[in-house]
């Protein structure tokens, strides 16, 4: 079984979002599974044309040659894949919107009706990954993903995180030991999630409820972003 996540984040490895990633990716790696992180602000991913020769004149096949050919051929060697990303604007990061607007090989041009009363375009290949999806926010509070939750339910996904107080998840030395040991049940959580995926094909309600408990309260969270925003335009006047 082959996980893989496609993570967004313009910091890459430095992110909260592969703070994230990195459990999840473990717990999978546990149970059995081959595993990769990808980091898509070191690829080489141009924006779509919008041409529609991938639906015309090469179907299936991209006219733009760049990295999003290999890319494509990983998604859909793997398994599972997760798409990873800090919240820009309430939405997700334009690296991750510019990858997803690149997947439109794997679409068909014909257009169906959802049972819903939607409409959507069939799928072209035979086996598509499922699919888990990862947000975090440098703001405290639940509004953040207000925007992402209804698009992202739309596409049946096996797991989604969203984690508020992002910057928290990479604490300082003179953080509280309350912050480090709420860290640590957090991405316990999280490879417990990996190992269940991998498992059982979901990842159980206790387990989704741990992934989403508070890091610390949202007043303190906001008192220390705001010293620390404080100290570093101190710094940059001097």
């Amino acid at each position: 079984m082959k996980v893989t996540v496609f993570n967004g984040s313009p910091r890459g490895k430095r992110s909260n979002s592969h703070q994230i990633v990195e459990p999840l990716l473990e717990g999978a790696r546990e149970a059995g599974a081959e595993t990769k992180e990808v980091f898509l602000i070191e690829k080489d991913i141009k924006h779509c044309l919008g041409c529609f020769a991938c639906w015309e004149k090469t179907p299936g096949i991209c006219a733009i040659k760049d990295d999003m050919e290999e890319l494509i051929e990983l998604f859909l060697e793997s398994d599972y894949v997760g798409l990873a990303t800090p919240v820009y604007g309430m939405l997700m990061t334009a690296v991750l919107k510019n990858f997803t607007d690149r997947l439109l090989p794997l679409a068909m041009p014909h257009i169906e009706r959802s049972e819903n009363g939607g409409f959507y375009h069939e799928g072209r290949v035979r086996h598509m990954p499922r699919q888990f999806f990862i947000a975090n926010a440098g703001f405290p509070g639940e509004h953040n993903f207000d925007l992402l939750k209804p698009y992202i339910g739309m596409q049946g996904m096996v797991l989604e995180v969203y984690r508020n107080c992002g910057e928290a998840l990479q604490p300082g030395e003179n953080d509280s030991p309350e912050l480090f040991e709420q860290i640590e049940l957090f991405k316990a959580a999280l490879k417990e999630a990996g190992r269940q995926m991998v498992e059982k094909g979901e990842v159980s309600k206790e387990t989704v409820e741990k992934i989403h408990m508070p890091l610390m309260s949202d007043e303190d969270y906001m008192v220390q972003a705001n010293e620390y925003w404080d100290e570093q335009i101190e710094k940059a006047d001097q």
